[in-house]
């Protein structure tokens, strides 16, 4: 009887001390929508409306540049790229100004960016 008691905890023993971190994880699955890294509004300064018309905006991380869309009023780019970019935004009779760093982050399950919106301020010439 003892051996059979003895032999029942060891097989336990071994059966709970298994590798757990060989265990497969459930795939994600993530969703076909397309995320912007970065949302920029750009205004002037002196006051504060958003300049509607030819305000270039360039993103830069490291060697990667990008010039972002302007849709709706906001400036968008780094889609679906983290990162940590530098912002310049220019426009014929303002300062050129530059923002940043700002950081792009995945969201936690890995699919997509974490949008991060920033406001710059361009003063007049």
């Amino acid at each position: 009887m003892k051996k059979l008691l003895v032999l029942l905890m060891v097989t336990a023993f071994f059966a709970c001390s298994g590798d757990d971190d060989n265990v497969a994880e459930e795939p994600v699955a993530c969703t076909e929508e397309f995320v912007f890294g970065l949302s920029v509004q750009v205004r002037d300064a002196a006051t504060g409306a958003i300049i509607p018309n030819g305000v270039l905006v360039v993103a830069q991380d490291g060697n990667y540049s990008e010039t972002l869309d302007f849709m709706f009023d906001t400036h968008v780019g780094a889609g679906e790229r983290p990162g940590t970019y530098t912002l310049t935004a220019s426009k014929e009779g303002f300062v050129t100004k530059m923002a940043g760093p700002v950081t792009v982050e995945l969201t936690e399950d890995m699919c997509h960016v974490i949008t991060e919106s920033v406001t710059i301020e361009l003063e007049a010439n």
